[in-house]
Protein backbone atom coordinates (compact mmCIF):
# COMPACT_ATOMS: atom_id res chain seq x y z
CA UNK A 1 0.00 0.00 0.00
CA UNK A 2 1.35 3.55 -0.85
CA UNK A 3 1.64 5.93 2.22
CA UNK A 4 -0.07 9.64 2.27
CA UNK A 5 1.46 12.25 4.49
CA UNK A 6 -1.36 14.97 5.26
CA UNK A 7 -1.31 18.17 7.30
CA UNK A 8 -4.27 20.75 7.87
CA UNK A 9 -4.22 24.44 8.51
CA UNK A 10 -7.02 25.58 10.18
CA UNK A 11 -8.95 28.87 11.87
CA UNK A 12 -8.51 27.69 15.37
CA UNK A 13 -7.65 24.27 17.39
CA UNK A 14 -11.49 23.43 18.26
CA UNK A 15 -12.09 20.10 16.20
CA UNK A 16 -15.61 20.92 16.02
CA UNK A 17 -16.31 24.93 15.56
CA UNK A 18 -13.07 25.89 13.64
CA UNK A 19 -12.04 24.60 10.03
CA UNK A 20 -9.50 23.75 7.54
CA UNK A 21 -8.30 26.30 5.58
CA UNK A 22 -5.62 24.65 3.79
CA UNK A 23 -4.96 20.95 2.81
CA UNK A 24 -1.28 19.44 1.84
CA UNK A 25 -0.98 15.84 0.64
CA UNK A 26 2.06 13.17 -0.44
CA UNK A 27 2.23 10.30 -1.60
CA UNK A 28 4.78 7.84 -1.68
CA UNK A 29 5.79 4.09 -2.30
CA UNK A 30 6.14 1.88 0.96
CA UNK A 31 10.06 3.02 0.53
CA UNK A 32 8.75 6.47 0.96
CA UNK A 33 10.10 7.64 -2.40
CA UNK A 34 7.29 10.40 -3.54
CA UNK A 35 4.77 9.61 -6.34
CA UNK A 36 2.57 12.80 -6.18
CA UNK A 37 1.75 16.09 -3.91
CA UNK A 38 -1.25 17.88 -3.87
CA UNK A 39 -2.23 21.21 -1.91
CA UNK A 40 -5.27 23.09 -1.72
CA UNK A 41 -6.54 26.48 0.11
CA UNK A 42 -10.40 27.46 0.62
CA UNK A 43 -11.66 30.70 1.58
CA UNK A 44 -13.02 30.90 5.22
CA UNK A 45 -16.68 29.86 5.99
CA UNK A 46 -19.27 32.94 6.41
CA UNK A 47 -19.80 33.52 10.41
CA UNK A 48 -16.99 31.76 11.35
CA UNK A 49 -14.76 34.00 13.65
CA UNK A 50 -10.89 33.02 13.16
CA UNK A 51 -8.52 32.64 16.28
CA UNK A 52 -5.77 35.35 15.96
CA UNK A 53 -3.29 33.21 17.40
CA UNK A 54 -3.68 30.32 14.80
CA UNK A 55 -3.57 33.09 12.00
CA UNK A 56 -0.20 34.34 13.42
CA UNK A 57 0.97 30.41 12.88
CA UNK A 58 -0.33 29.85 9.35
CA UNK A 59 0.75 33.69 8.54
CA UNK A 60 -2.60 33.80 7.04
CA UNK A 61 -3.65 37.53 5.67
CA UNK A 62 -7.40 38.93 5.55
CA UNK A 63 -6.55 38.66 1.63
CA UNK A 64 -5.61 34.27 2.35
CA UNK A 65 -8.68 33.99 3.91
CA UNK A 66 -11.42 35.57 2.27
CA UNK A 67 -10.01 35.35 -1.68
CA UNK A 68 -9.26 31.61 -2.55
CA UNK A 69 -10.64 30.51 -6.21
CA UNK A 70 -12.76 27.36 -3.45
CA UNK A 71 -15.56 27.52 -0.64
CA UNK A 72 -14.49 25.12 1.53
CA UNK A 73 -17.15 22.83 0.20
CA UNK A 74 -14.97 22.74 -2.89
CA UNK A 75 -11.76 21.97 -0.92
CA UNK A 76 -13.97 19.02 0.77
CA UNK A 77 -14.95 17.73 -2.31
CA UNK A 78 -11.54 17.69 -3.79
CA UNK A 79 -10.47 15.89 -1.17
CA UNK A 80 -12.80 13.06 -0.86
CA UNK A 81 -12.05 12.86 -5.01
CA UNK A 82 -7.97 12.78 -4.70
CA UNK A 83 -8.39 9.90 -1.81
CA UNK A 84 -10.97 7.87 -4.06
CA UNK A 85 -8.62 8.17 -6.69
CA UNK A 86 -5.51 6.95 -4.99
CA UNK A 87 -7.28 4.24 -4.14
CA UNK A 88 -6.23 2.05 -0.31
CA UNK A 89 -4.00 3.81 1.52
CA UNK A 90 -1.93 4.22 4.44
CA UNK A 91 -2.35 7.76 6.09
CA UNK A 92 0.43 9.65 8.45
CA UNK A 93 -0.14 12.85 10.38
CA UNK A 94 1.74 14.08 12.97
CA UNK A 95 -0.11 14.73 16.42
CA UNK A 96 -3.04 13.40 13.95
CA UNK A 97 -5.03 11.34 16.15
CA UNK A 98 -5.41 14.45 18.53
CA UNK A 99 -6.06 16.91 15.73
CA UNK A 100 -5.93 16.80 11.98
CA UNK A 101 -7.78 13.02 12.01
CA UNK A 102 -10.63 14.56 14.37
CA UNK A 103 -10.16 17.44 12.57
CA UNK A 104 -10.87 15.67 8.89
CA UNK A 105 -13.62 13.27 10.37
CA UNK A 106 -15.73 16.42 11.86
CA UNK A 107 -15.73 18.23 8.45
CA UNK A 108 -16.39 15.71 6.50
CA UNK A 109 -19.57 14.53 8.89
CA UNK A 110 -20.76 18.89 9.01
CA UNK A 111 -20.52 18.33 4.61
CA UNK A 112 -22.56 15.58 4.87
CA UNK A 113 -19.67 12.89 3.47
CA UNK A 114 -18.46 9.97 5.44
CA UNK A 115 -16.71 11.21 8.20
CA UNK A 116 -13.93 8.03 8.55
CA UNK A 117 -12.89 8.14 5.05
CA UNK A 118 -9.23 8.41 6.47
CA UNK A 119 -9.75 4.56 8.56
CA UNK A 120 -12.32 2.77 6.22
CA UNK A 121 -12.38 1.00 3.38
CA UNK A 122 -9.06 -0.83 3.31
CA UNK A 123 -7.57 2.53 4.79
CA UNK A 124 -5.63 2.80 7.95
CA UNK A 125 -3.96 5.84 9.62
CA UNK A 126 -0.72 6.42 11.73
CA UNK A 127 0.72 9.14 13.70
CA UNK A 128 4.70 10.00 12.94
CA UNK A 129 4.75 11.73 16.28
CA UNK A 130 4.00 8.53 17.98
CA UNK A 131 6.80 7.11 16.10
CA UNK A 132 9.55 9.96 16.12
CA UNK A 133 9.28 9.51 19.73
CA UNK A 134 9.68 5.58 20.20
CA UNK A 135 12.57 5.74 17.71
CA UNK A 136 14.44 8.34 19.59
CA UNK A 137 13.76 6.21 23.21
CA UNK A 138 15.01 3.64 21.59
CA UNK A 139 17.65 5.32 19.27
CA UNK A 140 18.93 8.80 20.66
CA UNK A 141 21.13 9.54 17.31
CA UNK A 142 17.43 9.22 14.96
CA UNK A 143 16.97 12.83 15.29
CA UNK A 144 18.56 15.87 17.14
CA UNK A 145 15.84 17.12 19.22
CA UNK A 146 15.80 20.37 21.10
CA UNK A 147 15.74 20.19 24.88
CA UNK A 148 13.13 22.36 26.83
CA UNK A 149 13.83 24.58 29.87
CA UNK A 150 12.67 21.49 32.30
CA UNK A 151 15.17 18.95 30.41
CA UNK A 152 12.78 16.90 28.22
CA UNK A 153 12.93 16.68 24.49
CA UNK A 154 10.81 18.94 22.39
CA UNK A 155 8.97 17.17 19.39
CA UNK A 156 7.55 20.15 17.64
CA UNK A 157 7.92 19.50 13.86
CA UNK A 158 9.31 22.99 13.08
CA UNK A 159 11.72 22.46 15.84
CA UNK A 160 13.18 18.74 14.59
CA UNK A 161 13.25 19.93 10.38
CA UNK A 162 13.56 23.68 9.80
CA UNK A 163 12.17 23.98 6.29
CA UNK A 164 10.80 27.06 4.63
CA UNK A 165 6.77 27.64 4.64
CA UNK A 166 6.54 26.16 8.26
CA UNK A 167 2.93 25.50 9.42
CA UNK A 168 1.83 25.87 5.36
CA UNK A 169 0.56 22.29 5.20
CA UNK A 170 2.24 21.30 1.88
CA UNK A 171 5.47 21.93 3.43
CA UNK A 172 4.73 20.16 6.85
CA UNK A 173 3.52 17.40 5.17
CA UNK A 174 7.55 17.13 3.25
CA UNK A 175 8.92 17.95 6.87
CA UNK A 176 7.22 15.18 8.53
CA UNK A 177 7.94 13.07 5.56
CA UNK A 178 11.51 14.25 6.30
CA UNK A 179 11.36 12.51 9.47
CA UNK A 180 9.76 9.19 8.92
CA UNK A 181 12.88 8.98 6.62
CA UNK A 182 14.70 9.07 9.31
CA UNK A 183 13.01 6.53 11.60
CA UNK A 184 13.11 4.29 7.99
CA UNK A 185 17.16 4.42 7.69
CA UNK A 186 18.03 4.71 11.00
CA UNK A 187 15.53 2.99 13.20
CA UNK A 188 13.58 0.30 10.83
CA UNK A 189 12.72 -1.68 13.67
CA UNK A 190 10.67 0.81 15.21
CA UNK A 191 9.19 1.61 11.49
CA UNK A 192 7.76 -1.63 10.87
CA UNK A 193 6.84 -1.77 14.65
CA UNK A 194 4.24 1.64 13.96
CA UNK A 195 2.55 -0.19 10.99
CA UNK A 196 1.85 -3.00 12.52
CA UNK A 197 -0.93 -0.99 14.81
CA UNK A 198 -2.43 1.17 12.47
CA UNK A 199 -5.85 -0.19 12.97
CA UNK A 200 -8.13 -0.92 16.15
CA UNK A 201 -8.20 -4.66 14.56
CA UNK A 202 -4.56 -4.89 14.11
CA UNK A 203 -3.47 -3.07 17.60
CA UNK A 204 -6.00 -5.90 18.87
CA UNK A 205 -4.73 -8.75 17.57
CA UNK A 206 -0.93 -7.84 18.42
CA UNK A 207 -1.79 -7.78 22.35
CA UNK A 208 -3.89 -10.80 22.43
CA UNK A 209 -1.16 -12.93 21.00
CA UNK A 210 1.54 -11.30 22.38
CA UNK A 211 1.53 -12.48 26.66
CA UNK A 212 3.77 -9.41 27.78
CA UNK A 213 4.86 -6.71 25.50
CA UNK A 214 6.24 -3.17 25.82
CA UNK A 215 3.75 -0.33 26.10
CA UNK A 216 5.19 3.92 25.83
CA UNK A 217 3.38 6.49 27.83
CA UNK A 218 3.82 9.66 27.08
CA UNK A 219 3.53 11.85 30.01
CA UNK A 220 5.14 15.00 31.92
CA UNK A 221 7.06 15.68 28.94
CA UNK A 222 8.74 12.41 28.64
CA UNK A 223 8.39 8.47 27.04
CA UNK A 224 7.89 6.17 29.00
CA UNK A 225 8.25 2.40 28.54
CA UNK A 226 6.22 -0.01 30.61
CA UNK A 227 5.82 -4.05 30.28
CA UNK A 228 2.81 -5.12 30.38
CA UNK A 229 0.06 -7.62 29.49
CA UNK A 230 -3.32 -6.91 28.23
CA UNK A 231 -5.83 -8.27 30.47
CA UNK A 232 -9.22 -7.28 29.31
CA UNK A 233 -10.97 -4.29 27.51
CA UNK A 234 -12.52 -1.60 29.60
CA UNK A 235 -16.46 -1.73 29.94
CA UNK A 236 -17.69 1.57 28.46
CA UNK A 237 -14.56 2.44 26.31
CA UNK A 238 -14.52 -0.86 24.52
CA UNK A 239 -11.64 -0.08 22.27
CA UNK A 240 -9.03 0.83 25.76
CA UNK A 241 -6.79 -2.36 26.51
CA UNK A 242 -6.57 -2.32 30.39
CA UNK A 243 -2.51 -3.38 30.99
CA UNK A 244 -1.90 -5.45 33.88
CA UNK A 245 2.07 -3.53 34.75
CA UNK A 246 4.14 -6.62 35.49
CA UNK A 247 5.88 -4.86 38.14
CA UNK A 248 2.80 -5.68 40.28
CA UNK A 249 3.15 -9.20 41.95
CA UNK A 250 -0.34 -9.97 40.97
CA UNK A 251 -1.27 -12.69 43.48
CA UNK A 252 -0.83 -10.05 46.08
CA UNK A 253 -3.83 -8.53 44.41
CA UNK A 254 -6.00 -11.75 44.14
CA UNK A 255 -6.24 -11.70 47.77
CA UNK A 256 -7.87 -8.18 48.45
CA UNK A 257 -11.84 -7.62 49.47
CA UNK A 258 -13.82 -5.80 46.77
CA UNK A 259 -12.86 -2.15 48.61
CA UNK A 260 -9.45 -2.71 48.68
CA UNK A 261 -9.12 -3.72 45.24
CA UNK A 262 -10.48 -0.95 43.89
CA UNK A 263 -8.41 1.64 45.97
CA UNK A 264 -5.54 0.00 44.73
CA UNK A 265 -6.47 0.22 41.24
CA UNK A 266 -7.01 4.21 41.70
CA UNK A 267 -3.81 4.36 43.62
CA UNK A 268 -0.55 5.68 42.13
CA UNK A 269 1.73 4.77 40.21
CA UNK A 270 -0.69 2.75 38.49
CA UNK A 271 -1.07 -0.74 38.09
CA UNK A 272 -3.64 -0.97 35.17
CA UNK A 273 -2.29 1.23 31.74
CA UNK A 274 -4.77 2.02 29.20
CA UNK A 275 -3.77 1.05 25.46
CA UNK A 276 -5.80 2.55 23.48
CA UNK A 277 -6.34 0.33 20.00
CA UNK A 278 -7.75 2.96 18.04
CA UNK A 279 -5.13 5.82 18.53
CA UNK A 280 -2.01 3.76 16.65
CA UNK A 281 0.14 3.78 19.74
CA UNK A 282 3.07 2.21 19.17
CA UNK A 283 3.81 -1.69 20.41
CA UNK A 284 7.23 -2.82 20.77
CA UNK A 285 8.78 -6.21 21.97
CA UNK A 286 9.11 -6.95 25.22
CA UNK A 287 12.68 -6.84 25.52
CA UNK A 288 13.02 -2.93 24.79
CA UNK A 289 11.19 -3.12 28.63
CA UNK A 290 14.17 -5.05 29.85
CA UNK A 291 16.32 -2.35 30.20
CA UNK A 292 14.39 -0.71 32.80
CA UNK A 293 15.53 -1.44 36.78
CA UNK A 294 12.16 -2.36 37.35
CA UNK A 295 11.84 -5.28 35.14
CA UNK A 296 15.52 -6.38 34.75
CA UNK A 297 15.88 -6.97 38.90
CA UNK A 298 11.93 -9.42 38.41
CA UNK A 299 13.55 -11.26 35.53
CA UNK A 300 11.97 -12.65 32.55
CA UNK A 301 11.04 -15.92 34.00
CA UNK A 302 9.11 -14.45 36.75
CA UNK A 303 7.49 -11.80 34.49
CA UNK A 304 6.14 -14.38 31.86
CA UNK A 305 4.93 -16.15 35.09
CA UNK A 306 2.74 -13.33 36.04
CA UNK A 307 1.18 -12.85 32.84
CA UNK A 308 0.14 -16.69 32.35
CA UNK A 309 -1.37 -16.96 36.11
CA UNK A 310 -3.04 -13.19 35.28
CA UNK A 311 -4.50 -15.00 31.66
CA UNK A 312 -5.98 -17.53 33.01
CA UNK A 313 -7.23 -16.35 35.86
CA UNK A 314 -11.15 -15.07 34.67
CA UNK A 315 -12.95 -14.64 38.50
CA UNK A 316 -9.80 -11.83 38.64
CA UNK A 317 -10.80 -9.91 35.33
CA UNK A 318 -14.46 -10.28 36.21
CA UNK A 319 -13.88 -8.74 39.69
CA UNK A 320 -11.44 -5.77 37.61
CA UNK A 321 -14.46 -5.50 35.23
CA UNK A 322 -17.16 -4.61 37.53
CA UNK A 323 -14.63 -2.31 39.73
CA UNK A 324 -14.15 0.09 36.24
CA UNK A 325 -17.40 0.33 35.92
CA UNK A 326 -17.92 1.20 39.25
CA UNK A 327 -15.41 3.97 38.93
CA UNK A 328 -16.68 5.49 35.73
CA UNK A 329 -20.34 5.87 37.52
CA UNK A 330 -18.38 7.00 40.04
CA UNK A 331 -16.72 10.02 37.86
CA UNK A 332 -20.48 10.54 36.01
CA UNK A 333 -22.57 10.83 39.40
CA UNK A 334 -19.94 13.66 40.81
CA UNK A 335 -20.50 15.84 37.63
CA UNK A 336 -23.10 18.43 38.92
CA UNK A 337 -23.41 20.47 35.57
CA UNK A 338 -26.99 19.97 33.68
CA UNK A 339 -26.55 17.71 30.77
CA UNK A 340 -25.23 19.79 28.24
CA UNK A 341 -27.70 20.48 24.89
CA UNK A 342 -25.14 19.58 21.77
CA UNK A 343 -25.32 21.41 19.16
CA UNK A 344 -25.62 19.12 15.53
CA UNK A 345 -21.92 20.05 14.69
CA UNK A 346 -20.77 18.28 18.11
CA UNK A 347 -22.73 15.00 17.78
CA UNK A 348 -20.35 12.76 15.12
CA UNK A 349 -19.87 10.27 17.68
CA UNK A 350 -23.32 10.12 19.32
CA UNK A 351 -24.06 7.29 17.62
CA UNK A 352 -23.85 6.10 13.82
CA UNK A 353 -26.28 7.45 10.84
CA UNK A 354 -29.49 5.32 10.31
CA UNK A 355 -29.08 3.62 6.53
CA UNK A 356 -31.96 5.85 5.63
CA UNK A 357 -29.85 8.98 6.36
CA UNK A 358 -26.48 7.40 4.80
CA UNK A 359 -28.80 6.96 1.82
CA UNK A 360 -29.86 10.40 1.98
CA UNK A 361 -26.74 11.80 2.15
CA UNK A 362 -25.38 10.51 -1.47
CA UNK A 363 -28.82 11.44 -2.91
CA UNK A 364 -28.23 15.04 -1.31
CA UNK A 365 -24.92 15.31 -3.00
CA UNK A 366 -26.23 14.53 -6.43
CA UNK A 367 -29.08 17.17 -6.58
CA UNK A 368 -28.53 20.59 -7.84
CA UNK A 369 -28.37 23.21 -5.05
CA UNK A 370 -31.70 24.66 -5.78
CA UNK A 371 -33.31 20.83 -5.47
CA UNK A 372 -31.33 20.02 -2.32
CA UNK A 373 -33.72 22.44 -0.27
CA UNK A 374 -36.49 19.61 -0.75
CA UNK A 375 -34.20 17.05 0.80
CA UNK A 376 -33.95 19.30 3.76
CA UNK A 377 -36.40 18.40 6.04
CA UNK A 378 -36.52 14.27 5.03
CA UNK A 379 -33.74 13.10 7.15
CA UNK A 380 -34.77 10.62 10.15
CA UNK A 381 -32.78 12.57 12.34
CA UNK A 382 -32.76 16.43 12.53
CA UNK A 383 -28.96 17.25 13.39
CA UNK A 384 -28.43 15.71 9.56
CA UNK A 385 -31.76 18.41 8.56
CA UNK A 386 -29.68 21.09 10.07
CA UNK A 387 -26.39 20.49 8.85
CA UNK A 388 -27.57 20.18 5.28
CA UNK A 389 -29.45 23.83 5.77
CA UNK A 390 -26.58 25.24 7.04
CA UNK A 391 -24.42 23.22 3.75
CA UNK A 392 -26.71 24.90 1.55
CA UNK A 393 -26.44 28.31 3.93
CA UNK A 394 -22.70 28.31 3.25
CA UNK A 395 -22.38 27.67 -0.48
CA UNK A 396 -25.78 28.96 -1.82
CA UNK A 397 -27.34 30.99 0.47
CA UNK A 398 -29.67 33.28 -1.84
CA UNK A 399 -31.29 30.49 -2.79
CA UNK A 400 -32.82 29.71 1.01
CA UNK A 401 -36.68 30.64 1.72
CA UNK A 402 -36.14 34.00 3.82
CA UNK A 403 -37.44 32.20 6.78
CA UNK A 404 -34.73 29.50 6.72
CA UNK A 405 -32.44 31.87 6.08
CA UNK A 406 -33.17 34.32 9.14
CA UNK A 407 -33.12 31.47 11.13
CA UNK A 408 -29.41 30.60 10.40
CA UNK A 409 -28.01 33.72 10.47
CA UNK A 410 -29.66 34.29 13.76
CA UNK A 411 -27.86 31.12 14.99
CA UNK A 412 -24.73 32.30 13.90
CA UNK A 413 -25.15 35.81 15.30
CA UNK A 414 -26.01 34.02 18.80
CA UNK A 415 -23.30 32.17 18.36
CA UNK A 416 -20.33 34.84 17.60
CA UNK A 417 -21.90 38.18 19.59
CA UNK A 418 -21.92 35.85 22.79
CA UNK A 419 -19.80 37.50 25.60
CA UNK A 420 -19.65 33.63 27.52
CA UNK A 421 -16.42 31.78 27.40
CA UNK A 422 -17.19 29.09 24.59
CA UNK A 423 -15.40 26.59 22.74
CA UNK A 424 -15.52 28.59 19.53
CA UNK A 425 -13.95 32.06 18.75
CA UNK A 426 -16.51 34.98 19.40
CA UNK A 427 -16.34 38.67 18.23
CA UNK A 428 -15.46 39.95 21.87
CA UNK A 429 -12.83 37.06 22.00
CA UNK A 430 -10.83 37.81 18.58
CA UNK A 431 -11.02 42.12 19.70
CA UNK A 432 -9.70 40.98 22.87
CA UNK A 433 -6.93 38.65 21.13
CA UNK A 434 -6.37 42.06 18.94
CA UNK A 435 -6.20 44.04 21.41
CA UNK A 436 -3.37 42.03 23.49
CA UNK A 437 -1.65 42.01 20.12
CA UNK A 438 -1.54 46.07 20.09
CA UNK A 439 0.19 45.94 23.14
CA UNK A 440 3.14 43.83 22.28
CA UNK A 441 3.44 44.92 18.43
CA UNK A 442 2.83 48.79 19.28
CA UNK A 443 6.43 49.55 17.36
CA UNK A 444 6.48 47.12 14.66
CA UNK A 445 4.22 48.57 12.15
CA UNK A 446 3.93 45.71 9.84
CA UNK A 447 2.05 43.95 12.61
CA UNK A 448 0.53 46.59 13.43
CA UNK A 449 -1.15 47.12 10.08
CA UNK A 450 -2.33 43.13 9.93
CA UNK A 451 -4.03 43.80 12.75
CA UNK A 452 -5.87 46.00 11.77
CA UNK A 453 -6.66 44.31 8.38
CA UNK A 454 -7.63 42.13 11.06
CA UNK A 455 -10.00 44.08 13.15
CA UNK A 456 -11.88 45.55 9.41
CA UNK A 457 -12.09 41.72 8.61
CA UNK A 458 -13.82 41.19 12.16
CA UNK A 459 -15.98 44.60 11.88
CA UNK A 460 -17.05 43.04 8.41
CA UNK A 461 -18.42 40.02 10.15
CA UNK A 462 -19.89 41.98 12.66
CA UNK A 463 -21.85 44.43 10.44
CA UNK A 464 -23.39 41.60 8.78
CA UNK A 465 -24.77 39.74 12.03
CA UNK A 466 -25.50 42.41 14.26
CA UNK A 467 -29.09 42.97 12.97
CA UNK A 468 -29.40 39.01 12.81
Amino acid sequence: MDYIFIDTESTGSSTVWDHITEIGMIRTDSNLNIKDTWEMRCRIKDGVVPNLGALEVTNFTVKDLTQSNYSHFQMVEAVEKKLKDWGKIIVFAYNGQNFDYPLIQKTMYKSLKPPYILNTGGNKQGDILNVIRAAKLINSEVIETPISDSGNPVFKLDRLMKHEGAHGALADSHAMLSVAKKVYEKSNSVWKCSLLTLSRADSTDIIIKNKIFCQLQWFYGRLRKYLVHHLLFHPIYEAWSQCWDLRWRPEDYFKLDHENLKKALKKSPKILRSFKTNKSEIILNYKHALDENTYKEIGIEELKRRAEILSSNLEFKQRITKILQEIHDERISLINEPEKKLFPEEMLYTNFAKPEDTKLMKIFHQFKWEDRIDLIDKFKEERFSRLAEKLIYEEKPNILPESRLKKIKREIAERIFSTDKQNWTTLPEFYRQIDEKRNKYENDEKKMKQLEEYDEFAQSIERKYESA
